[in-house]
């Protein structure tokens, strides 16, 4: 008898990338022998108050109670520890997903483990306030230098990280994120426009791709940035297993800019990346090593 998982998505994020992602996974667990169902995170209710999980459907709590296992693929980490709580294993699990989501999160839990660029959290304010007074800036300009970057803590593809090349500049960048918290980097520009995407899947990296662009600071290929295979080398292998097994991820898409003499220095690290373009540039399907890592981590 086959093995049942369960892929729970967003239900709200309904765009032809993610939709092509889910259609993959699907069909990576098909070949790996597991009856994979495909469910949204609509479909449940976290009852706040006993800390339970409440289905709307009562299929959907069959097809639950009858699962394996869970691929989480979305970031509703309220959701994901509720059904920790009642035995579900998650892949990855939610705390996991919340130290990725959370930019400021990932380079606390990383602080000592692994190089990174130099960050500070910039104060908190609120978002219906704002920043009323830009003095802390000076701080921010004379200690990382100029251009610095900075980054809204929650993200993705490259959308809401910035280049600050003056005092002027930041304060119109950080004016405009109308309170949302953020981080402030040293920006490394030997890695302009320039990064390498690893996918870890257990303890190993299942593939590799340097993304470039040459018109924008950022790599994303969102943003333009051109995937290319990449042979990752053991200094940059051992930083993205480190990265993905100290947050206590399962498989992650870890991003590592390049230093002077290439030395890897840690961008970011993704909890469900997209892997439609690291497909293309390298014909390595991950899901295949995905599915067999989740397979032997069952009981």
């Amino acid at each position: 008898m086959p093995v049942r998982g369960l892929l729970i998505v967003n239900g709200f994020l309904k765009t032809d990338a993610v939709n092509e992602t889910y259609s993959s996974l699907i069909a990576g667990a098909k070949r790996a022998g597991i009856d994979m169902t495909l469910s949204v995170n609509s479909d449940y209710f976290v009852d706040l108050a006993d800390q339970t999980v409440r289905c709307i459907d009562p299929k959907v709590r069959a097809m639950l109670d009858d699962s394996a296992f869970i691929l989480f693929w979305n970031k509703d980490v309220f959701l994901g520890r509720a059904l920790e709580r009642e035995g579900h294993r998650l892949f990855n699990c939610a705390d996991a997903i919340e130290y990725c989501d959370n930019k400021a999160l990932t380079f606390e839990k990383l602080s000592g483990k692994v190089r990174v660029p130099r960050t500070y959290k910039i104060p908190m304010t609120f978002e219906t306030v704002g920043y009323t007074t830009f003095g802390f800036e000076e701080f921010l300009g004379d200690t990382l230098g100029y251009p610095y970057v900075i980054k809204e803590c929650y993200g993705s593809y490259g959308g809401q990280v910035y280049l600050a090349g003056d005092r002027d500049e930041a304060v119109r960048i950080l004016d405009s994120l109308d309170g949302k918290e953020c981080i402030a980097q040293e920006f490394i520009d030997t890695s302009r426009g320039r990064d390498l995407r690893a996918y870890v899947v257990g303890d190993r990296v299942v593939a590799a791709m340097v993304r470039s662009n040459a018109d924008d600071f950022r790599s994303n290929i969102e943003n333009g940035g051109c995937p290319s295979r990449y042979d990752i080398t053991r200094q940059q292998e051992q930083m993205a297993v480190s990265a993905t097994l100290k947050l206590g991820l399962d498989f992650a898409g870890v991003d590592i800019l390049f230093g002077n003499n290439a030395e890897p220095i840690l961008c970011e690290v993704n909890s469900n990346a997209q892997f439609r373009a690291l497909l293309k540039a390298t014909d390595i399907d991950i899901t295949d090593a995905l599915f067999e890592h989740i397979i032997s981590s069952l009981p």
